[in-house]
């Protein structure tokens, strides 16, 4: 089962976001279409994020937002479309390839 990421306020703030390890069953979070979700890869390799997309496009596909963080590298998403993003219970849904060496934070903008 999934593991909540609990959304940071820092922006404005000047506070830092707390980092958590990506779960290895995936991590989900309240979406309200301003968080952005910031990616840690202290691993060796590069690992696959996948955020599920739960509405199709206006050509009828379901089109999951994939990248790949390259090893020892900080990335970070734009906000995610509620719309395209967000399931009825209100989360966003997250897996990971790898989670060693992952961390994570959900960051509200």
């Amino acid at each position: 089962m999934s593991v909540l990421l609990a959304v940071q306020e820092v922006a404005g703030s000047g506070a830092v976001p707390i980092f958590v390890a990506a779960a290895a069953a995936g991590n989900h979070f309240s979406n309200d279409g301003r968080v952005t979700l910031e990616f840690v890869n202290g691993h060796t390799a590069p690992i696959t994020v996948t955020i599920d997309s739960f509405t199709p496009c206006n050509q009828g596909f379901d089109h999951d937002l994939i990248f790949s963080i390259a090893a020892g590298t900080r990335w970070r998403t734009p906000t995610l479309d509620p719309g395209r993003f967000r399931r009825a219970d209100g989360n966003t849904y997250i897996t990971y390839s790898l989670v060693t060496a992952l961390t994570v934070s959900a960051i509200r903008s």
